[in-house]
């Protein structure tokens, strides 16, 4: 119980917990240059990357790198140098490849490649020791089946996102990740979910599923079949049928946290008393009154509620 609501901080994200909060942020070259030995994190605005395979030399610190929505359809060769480099963002750009000298990042930890043009997962990243965390989402042309094979062998991968890919189907191979324990597969409307769910089944480690903003209705009763998922994430799904969802994740006795937010809710069954496992559920973003938001309280008196 204590690793779900520690990796609950994920839904805040990584990139700010981790990477971001305890260091100053650059946003210029020319000002991380001024002070080279006390740059750790850098989010460089476009015009300036030209000029940072020359200089990345003396940023000898640099552990997380962002190089977003520039349009670029390649990175700075340089990139290879940073050897302490442990995130690299560079969504929202036109990439499909990556340098081969990101395979010397020894230390990448976290590979954001959202919203680019990438067809197959880069091998360059393939062998990196420390990679554990990749966002594919939105790369619409990805060849998931190829995709899949190939993270089989990052043996530390433990977080993926697969969003926005217009997904039918999850290949049968996802449970080759033998470490994966958070899987987001939001904006993903066309999605089988009586496929997906068995399939996951198959699948060990995985302890939270992020299913946000698909456009629910009806989940079948196949989420039962994950016994193993501490955490659900079913934020932004309106239409979503409360009383058969609640009714199936009473079948899951592991299930300790919660997010409905942004459903526009009004309120909740008195079933929801059955969640009595529930640690946390988080109900932020609905329209709930100041007496049904008492009512839901006294339903779970020994879960964290948060409106």
């Amino acid at each position: 119980m204590m690793k779900v609501l520690l990796t609950i901080t994920v839904f805040i994200s990584i990139e700010f917990t981790v990477f971001g909060q305890a260091n100053q942020r650059f946003t210029s070259l020319e000002a991380a240059l001024n002070e080279p030995t006390n740059v750790t994190w850098l989010d460089l605005v476009c015009m300036d990357i030209p000029g940072f395979t020359e200089q990345v030399n003396k940023l000898s610190k640099l552990k997380s790198l962002y190089l977003t929505g520039c349009e670029l359809v390649e990175l700075p060769s340089g990139i290879g140098q940073i050897q302490s480099l442990e995130l690299l963002n560079v969504q929202d750009n036109q990439l499909r490849s990556l340098p081969a000298s990101c395979s010397n990042l020894n230390n990448l930890s976290v590979a954001n490649l959202r919203n680019n043009e990438f067809e197959e997962f880069p091998e360059v990243l393939l062998n990196l020791p420390n990679l554990r965390e990749i966002d594919l989402s939105g790369n619409r042309r990805l060849d998931l089946n190829e995709t899949l094979s190939a993270l089989s062998n990052i043996r530390k991968l433990d977080f993926l996102y697969l969003s926005a890919l217009n997904l039918s189907t999850i290949p049968s191979s996802i449970r080759e990740l033998k470490q994966l324990e958070e899987l987001h597969l939001s904006d993903n409307p066309n999605l089988n979910w009586t496929h997906a769910f068995n399939v996951l089944s198959k699948s060990p480690n995985l302890k939270i599923l992020v299913l946000s903003d698909n456009q629910i209705k009806a989940l079948p009763g196949d989420l039962t079949l994950l016994k193993q998922v501490n955490g659900l994430v079913l934020d932004e799904n309106p239409k979503i049928e409360i009383e058969s969802l609640i009714d199936h994740l009473k079948q899951l006795p592991d299930l300790k946290v919660l997010l409905l937010r942004e459903n526009e809710l009004t309120r909740l069954p008195k079933e929801l008393g059955g969640l009595t496992n529930l640690a946390v559920l988080e109900l932020s973003g609905n329209r709930f009154s100041d007496s049904e938001k008492s009512r839901i309280k006294s339903l779970l008196p020994n879960t964290n509620v948060v409106f």
